[in-house]
């Protein structure tokens, strides 16, 4: 575990939400100012982290640009300075970033706060991935202290649930008051985040009612989507990709087992991802004669996608979702 906070300490934070995510975009810039430097590993995590910093304390930089995928990014020399000078760094932990995972140990051995928002959200095991499969519990890590979890085989895409980083906003909050941001305009600005990470995920429960329960279920291109899943009550019949992440190939026995099952329950689309070369899902899409539908899974989107921040991503793929699926 990378975390350098006191977990009890920080349980004591206050939450809640704001209505507009401005997302920063883009590699970690050199030019932060005055300002306390806030490095976050994921585009997603650094808009979140923006509008926890309500009165801007800190510049709030994204790691991995836009578009990059978390599971294979690789840090430069620049980063790695770009993190021994942060005032805080917000990463996913879970296993997500697999090729940081050295370097972010580094940053804490050298006296760098990290904080994992993965340790402070009830995760859930890969197994099944559908909505009545997983249980939720979390489990001991024999590399964390006394009072963290280990995530090993757990789902790391834990944004897919607007309820867990709900869960996790009094964590980083009390990261960013540790880092030095005023302890009372982050407890209002936590609170203000999570009524409307409450609003939207009530919206996203109804734009998804229009999908019958019979039609509730996934292919997607990895597997991302397993939390979405269990909040929204859909199955994930199977992906592509039968990982949770982006590092593996797609088998062809694999694929032509994930074709029967798709002809076989009548599935409409393919889910497939705006970060990751697509072939393998638009080759069985149309082998199949199914449509292929892109989502933003691991990263915001570009400037004019429609995804540039988080709640507007969640809302996207919804949409998405909800209308490819809803016609049959």
């Amino acid at each position: 575990m990378l975390l350098t906070f006191n977990s009890r300490a920080i349980a004591a934070a206050a939450v809640g939400a704001i209505v507009v995510f401005g997302a920063p975009s883009g590699a970690v810039r050199a030019d932060a100012g005055e300002r306390p430097v806030l490095v976050a590993t994921l585009s997603i995590w650094a808009d979140i982290s923006d509008q926890v910093d309500c009165d801007d304390h800190f510049d709030v930089q994204s790691l991995i640009p836009v578009g990059g995928d978390a599971h294979s990014y690789e840090p430069s020399i620049r980063d790695r300075d770009a993190l021994d000078d942060a005032a805080l760094v917000v990463a996913n932990g879970a296993g997500l970033e697999a090729q940081l995972h050295d370097t972010l140990d580094s940053v804490v051995g050298d006296g760098t706060p990290v904080i994992e928002m993965a340790e402070h959200v009830t995760t859930r095991p890969m197994e099944g991935g559908g909505a009545d499969t997983a249980t939720d519990e979390t489990v001991g890590d024999e590399h964390a202290d006394e009072e963290g979890h280990d995530h090993e085989g757990d789902d790391p895409h834990i944004w897919f649930d607007p309820t867990l980083i709900i869960e996790g906003l009094p964590a980083l909050g009390a990261a960013l008051v540790a880092a030095g941001a005023d302890e009372t305009l982050t407890a209002d600005c936590v609170a203000t985040v999570t009524a409307n990470l409450e609003e939207l995920d009530a919206e996203i429960s109804e734009i998804l009612s229009v999908v019958p329960n019979d039609q509730r279920q996934l292919v997607t291109n990895h597997d991302a989507l397993g939390y979405f899943a269990n909040r929204y009550q859909f199955d994930v019949l199977g992906s592509v990709l039968p990982s949770s992440s982006t590092l593996v190939e797609a088998s062809p026995a694999e694929l032509d087992e994930l074709a029967d099952a798709i002809e076989a329950e009548d599935v409409p689309a393919i889910f497939a991802e705006a970060l990751e070369a697509t072939d393998d899902a638009t080759t069985l899409g149309d082998r199949l004669g199914v449509d292929v539908v892109t989502l933003y899974t691991d990263s915001l989107g570009e400037a004019g996608s429609g995804a540039e921040t988080y709640v507007d991503m969640m809302l996207f793929d919804a949409n998405a979702i909800a209308t490819a699926l809803a016609g049959r």
